[in-house]
């Protein structure tokens, strides 16, 4: 007749060290020592779990196929960068964009969510609020307005618009 179907591994030597066991069976470390080098391999992850996640995630989802923006202050890749640097890094979006020499008033964004969120203004008739806030619009001559200084990508941005009339 058979024993059972799972088999118990009967260690002769320390799982850590290689050093004999005591005459205990089912022991898998000589010492103390030899178990809490073990365990306290694993302890960082329930100390600083959400540490641990958050770099799993980012190591996870960093090739997922979609597009992502690189956050110049820590390194890391996003979909949207405003609302990241606003919530880690206690910093307004605009003040970040300003630092690094971004368009101050265009949010940084992949091509294909910028797409989506356009499509998405035009679906929920959101893109009629631009319209009703028209008397608000600039007007050429107007003092007191466009008088910021424009960074080197809204120049780009503004010089490829005149190119095409």
């Amino acid at each position: 007749m058979k024993g059972p179907c799972w088999k118990v591994e009967i260690r002769k030597d320390c799982k850590v060290c290689g050093s004999p066991l005591p005459t205990k069976k089912h022991r898998t470390y000589c010492s103390k020592r030899c178990a809490n080098k073990v365990h306290n391999k694993t302890s960082y992850i329930k100390r600083d779990g959400a540490v641990w996640q958050r770099d799993y995630l980012q190591r996870r989802h960093a090739n997922d196929g979609k597009q992502k923006i690189q956050c110049l202050l820590c390194g890391k890749w996003f979909r949207q960068v405003g609302s990241h640097v606003y919530q880690v890094h206690k910093m307004p979006a605009r003040d970040y964009r300003e630092m690094v020499g971004f368009d101050v008033k265009r949010g940084q964004l992949p091509d294909d969510l910028r797409q989506l969120k356009s499509e998405h203004v035009f679906e929920n008739k959101t893109v009629k609020n631009l319209k009703a806030g028209k008397k608000f619009w600039y007007k050429p001559g107007q003092v007191g307005c466009g008088v910021y200084r424009r960074s080197a990508q809204t120049m780009e941005r503004l010089h490829k618009g005149t190119k095409n009339l």
